[in-house]
């Protein structure tokens, strides 16, 4: 019974994540935003990976890199810190740029989230439990350019526990990501914090692309 109920809030999650996509669609279908609600036609993907601190001036990392079914572009990459104007300098902004190896600070504002909206354009996003670490991300595109990430998401956790699960029906699968990484023997990349989670999450998804097709 809790499988099922499992089930159902999560189609009623994926109906309601359609639903509002496609009035973002219709809403935006004559703006400069049209183009990202187009279907993405080729073979590019970007992964994500956002660390947040909440609170009233809330802090969020963000790193992004392009990818595709042979590599990972890490000369196109995308990596900042945002927070509120006044808060720039602040003692949890400099932990961030610490922590997470961001070297730029930016303000919440239509203008950043735009810069980043057309560097993701309209290509798949991947991240390793992709819809939580989107949570904040969506929200402040909604408050300054008025849509949700309108992009394809993949979740690598979700790829690696079914994948797992073909392979070992038996074994319990790992939440943490690290243990994913050495399960399908993903090297250490050399990128240091968020970009480095970014790029481990694209070599991960590449890892699994390649088991999928191999176990057919």
């Amino acid at each position: 019974m809790q499988q099922i109920d499992k089930y159902a809030t999560l189609v009623g999650r994926s109906l309601r994540m359609l639903f509002k996509r496609e009035r973002d669609r219709r809403r935006h279908a004559h703006s400069p935003y049209a183009w990202l609600f187009q279907p993405y036609m080729g073979e590019e993907l970007v992964a994500l990976a956002c660390q947040v601190t909440p609170g009233p001036e809330p802090v969020l990392s963000i790193a992004a890199v392009v990818l595709n079914q042979q590599r990972v572009q890490l000369s196109q990459a995308w990596q900042a810190t945002l927070a509120d104007g006044e808060a720039t300098c602040d003692k949890t902004v400099r932990r961030h740029q610490e922590l997470y190896d961001t070297q730029t600070t930016l303000c919440f504002s239509a203008h950043t989230l735009r810069g980043l909206a057309e560097f993701i354009g309209n290509r798949p996003l991947i991240g390793w439990q992709l819809e939580q670490q989107l949570i904040m991300l969506d929200s402040a595109f909604r408050a300054h350019l008025g849509f949700g990430l309108p992009n394809a998401q993949v979740d690598v956790a979700r790829l690696h526990h079914r994948q797992l699960r073909r392979r070992h029906p038996l074994v319990e699968t790992s939440c943490q990501f690290s243990e994913a990484l050495t399960c399908w023997q993903v090297p250490s990349v050399a990128a240091r914090g968020l970009l480095g989670k970014a790029t481990a999450s694209a070599l991960l998804y590449m890892r699994l692309q390649r088991d999928m097709a191999q176990s057919g």
